[in-house]
């Protein structure tokens, strides 16, 4: 059954309704130092229906279209009204270059066994411990009805995600990889664990204390995205604000930090329109247009992102970041791809100082509930001496609070690296795919050891 005959069916008085039909395919292949250890394949399709009647909003999901409904009761809901703009129609679907049904099993298997052999049979001085691979394939497929106007999307992503656990008489250091997209098998390409293994060995060998104090501190597309994501994204979702998910998740700095955040270097976007993105999408689950959303336009607060219930409470369009996760959870603000702005400079502009630091990956980060203090942990790090890049560092420090960091950056380069991830919100806990990002980042801030 459509979602427009379940809609013309049960549903069509009501002011506000959305009816969606939903299936997530999902393939788990893991691997460890070569060896299969599992194979998983996992089906979960259903229908979920959410209307507003006097005053509230309700949701009942389930397997069998016959089953939906709910009797509506006089409670005092957190939604006082909705966005009426008109739903959009049509239809998208994310391209694959390389189909995900090209290959068998058999030859996904090989792949990653290959990947393992290519990384670990080069000279090493330090020991591979373990290299994990997971590779999942996942089609997500939507057909929704908003107000008796229909929209579907077919979008198929590949994820890789690499754990690699490496030691010597000196230490043992783990680092965690991932690479993928919207799209079809062309994302493997992108894998580069042969270059990650032999740079977690000349850590292993190399490494030295980093200096601690104020320097320049040089961080890449890797520490750039997390912080975007965490440090931004997060914060500037409407509903945080508002304290939806106060219990939860916490709330924003951005109930009492107003105005000017960052320096005139720093624009933050978020935009689910990119092809072959993790967080791609072109209508969301309320049947708004999905668009770029410029959150912070050289420093200054520029927009959040809202659905049609924030939306309303604030006085203001939807901005079409409402998106759920499977058919039984109901739409949120979310995230799709978030990350810094590329500037005009070259990266070699940017570590064109007398001494300084560059963080190229990261360890480990953390934030605090309001999204306002933060820690990032350099992994593959390397001091900059003279314009060049000179020995690996061990594990430096990056932590401060959010404007600070923001206030810092002194100058982006014309880089942009994406990076998937897997975003987390709601109880029940709702991941959706998303993309962290940014360019090449000179900040003028301070290091410490770990």
């Amino acid at each position: 059954m459509s979602s427009e005959d379940i809609y013309n069916k049960k549903f069509s008085s009501f002011s506000y309704v959305e009816v969606r039909k939903q299936a997530d395919s999902y393939r788990l292949i893991r691997t460890i130092n070569g060896e299969v250890v599992s194979i998983t394949s996992v089906l979960d399709e259903g229908y979920s229906v959410r209307f507003f009647n006097d005053g509230s909003l309700y949701f009942s999901s389930s397997n069998n279209p016959e089953n939906l409904g709910v009797k509506p009761e006089r409670i005092q809901g957190w939604e006082k009204g909705f966005d009426d703009q008109s739903p959009s129609s049509g239809n998208f679907r994310a391209e694959e270059e390389v189909p995900i049904s090209s290959k068998s099993i058999h030859e996904k298997v090989e792949i990653l066994k290959n990947l393992y052999q290519e990384a670990s049979s080069q000279l090493l001085h330090s020991k591979l411990k373990s290299l994990n691979l997971d590779y999942v394939e996942r089609v997500e497929e939507k057909d929704v009805t908003i107000n008796g106007i229909s929209f579907s999307s077919y979008v198929p992503r590949v994820l890789l995600s690499a754990m690699i656990v490496m030691k010597n008489e000196r230490m043992t250091v783990n680092g965690r990889f991932e690479y993928g997209g919207s799209g079809g098998l062309e994302h493997l390409r992108e894998v580069d664990l042969k270059e990650k293994v032999k740079a977690l060995d000349d850590l292993l060998v190399k490494g030295k204390s980093v200096e601690p104090g104020s320097t320049n501190v040089v961080v890449s597309g890797n520490i750039s995205g997390i912080m975007a994501h965490e440090s931004v994204g997060h914060p500037f979702e409407a509903d945080r604000i508002l304290g939806r998910e106060f219990a939860q998740a916490g709330l924003s700095y951005l109930t009492f930090m107003k105005g000017k955040i960052g320096s005139d270097a720093v624009t933050v976007i978020d935009d689910p329109t990119i092809k072959k993105s993790n967080g791609y999408y072109e209508i969301d689950d309320e049947g708004v247009k999905a668009k770029e959303k410029v959150l912070i336009k050289e420093g200054n607060i520029n927009e959040l992102l809202h659905d049609r219930f924030s939306g309303y409470r604030m006085d203001i369009r939807s901005n079409g970041s409402g998106r759920a996760s499977s058919h039984s959870r109901e739409p949120l603000v979310r995230m799709s791809n978030t990350f810094f702005k590329p500037g005009k400079v070259k990266f070699q502009d940017l570590i064109d100082v007398s001494k300084g630091v560059f963080i190229k990956s990261y360890m480990e980060w953390n934030i605090d509930d309001m999204r306002l203090g933060q820690r990032y942990v350099g992994l593959e790090a390397y001091e900059i001496k003279h314009g060049e890049l000179g020995d690996p560092l061990l594990f430096p420090v990056l932590e401060g609070n959010t404007d600070q960091l923001l206030k810092s950056v002194e100058e982006v380069d014309d880089s942009l690296q994406f990076f998937p991830g897997t975003c987390g919100k709601g109880d029940p806990d709702q991941p959706v795919p998303v993309w962290l990002g940014g360019p090449d980042m000179l900040l003028n801030y301070k290091v410490r050891r770990i």
